[in-house]
């Protein structure tokens, strides 16, 4: 124990892994040298036969950690194949540093001045190789829509960081502020999924008069340090699967070692574990949990999702956890944005987070779809692509505007 302290303390300073293992293995050393002496100068033990021991243990301890420690986070082969690169993928270089990703779904109707700009949720999902994510949102481009999907910093196919305390809420939405400027568009439509929706919100607080309208889709907290346990979605799947998304969870030493680091020293954690091991564990984690974010799991499409980002979700959501949105919900108290919240009557994520947004923005319109999931635009597509058109063209919106009586299964 005393190893890993020191080695610990260390790592405040120091981010190369293998001078941490090697301070964790001399304190170790000195700590049964010590012991041995004790025990020689106070037993009738043979001081050979103390110190032998003493040496033994240590390097059972240290056989044992780098077993342990060193093997890496379990994965599915899928999880570490290559993704397919889609034929119309381009990339932004932004003025803040971002290499971002991106597919441009082009206005064939009327052209309008104001683009469409999906956010992905995760923190970290990777949305441009999914041909899946785009489909809602084709119908937009016959009614005139520029349509935007990209990749966030640390997501996809996205640069990601050397250093992971980057990967900060502030970052995101100095990333997609300058999309926008990029774009030329005085303003943008925003239509965000899951903590895209979060990530629309604190955009919408740090640039208020940039967007024309948003959609939240099963948005997650507004400010994620109100609502630390909004949501667990391995609690929305049967025993098997959660048991096996269970076991991937804190209980891995590899996985406890780096996410301990990353709170003491987020360059010693990018050390320790790369970001194609981190990402290929983070897949094989939500490929287990997908069946939960629909209700009927038929609904899902058969497509093995790879490229989310770890590192992007660990510390993006560790960013907004403390305290990053503290001032989010007063600023959007006085936002005249016109803004559609759908959710879905089992969605995994509770009502009242979501429910926040109706109560917070003066121009928010609040739908909850029945038979209707986390992904509501899988479980119902149609009434889905009717609720964002009839939005976006002004029209009423032909859904319940309030939930029904329970409001939604997950609310608790």
């Amino acid at each position: 124990m005393l190893a890993v302290v020191a080695a610990g303390v260390a790592a405040v300073w120091l981010a190369d892994v293998r001078v941490l293992g090697a301070v964790a293995l001399v304190v170790c050393l000195l700590t049964a040298a010590a012991g041995a002496w004790f025990v020689a100068r106070h037993t009738e033990h043979r001081q050979r036969y103390v110190v032998a021991t003493a040496l033994v243990s240590v390097l059972v301890f240290a056989v044992s950690a780098a077993m342990i420690v060193l093997r890496p986070l379990p994965s599915d082969e899928l999880a570490n194949r290559s993704s397919a690169v889609p034929e119309d993928v381009r990339y932004w270089d932004l003025p803040t540093g971002s290499h971002l990703a991106y597919r441009h779904l082009n206005a064939t109707g009327l052209a309008r001045p104001t683009p469409v700009i999906f956010l992905g949720g995760g923190p970290g999902e990777a949305v441009v190789n999914n041909p899946m994510k785009a489909e809602p949102y084709r119908d937009l481009t016959r009614l005139g829509y520029d349509v935007y999907l990209y990749d966030q910093i640390g997501a996809g196919m996205s640069a990601r960081l050397t250093d992971p305390a980057g990967y900060t809420v502030g970052r995101h939405v100095a990333d997609l502020e300058a999309i926008r400027d990029h774009l030329d568009a005085d303003q943008v439509i925003l239509i965000g999924a899951s903590w895209g929706g979060s990530l629309a919100a604190s955009y919408l607080a740090a640039h208020p008069t940039r967007v024309a309208k948003a959609v939240l889709t099963s948005p997650a907290p507004m400010d994620y340090a109100r609502w630390p346990d909004a949501g667990d979605i391995t609690a929305h799947l049967p025993d098997g699967p959660r048991q096996r998304a269970q076991s991937l969870l804190p209980g891995h030493p590899r996985f406890v070692t780096w996410y301990g680091l990353g709170i003491i020293n987020p360059l010693a954690a990018h050390n320790l574990v790369s970001d194609h091991e981190a990402d290929a564990y983070f897949d094989t984690f939500l490929n287990i949990v997908r069946p939960a974010t629909v209700c009927e799991p038929d609904n899902l499409p058969d497509f093995y999702e790879t490229g989310n980002g770890l590192y992007a979700n660990v510390f993006t959501t560790r960013d907004a956890a403390s305290g990053a949105q503290s001032e989010v919900h007063e600023q959007l108290r006085v936002n005249p944005t016109p803004v559609l919240v759908i959710t879905g009557e089992c969605n995994y994520v509770p009502w009242a987070p979501t429910a926040e947004y109706a109560t917070t923005l003066p121009r928010a319109t609040l739908v909850c779809l029945p038979d209707a999931g986390h992904a509501v635009e899988l479980d119902q597509p149609d009434l889905y692509r009717r609720a964002v058109q009839d939005f976006l063209l002004d029209r009423p919106v032909d859904a319940p505007a309030v939930p029904p009586n329970p409001p939604c299964r997950s609310s608790s």
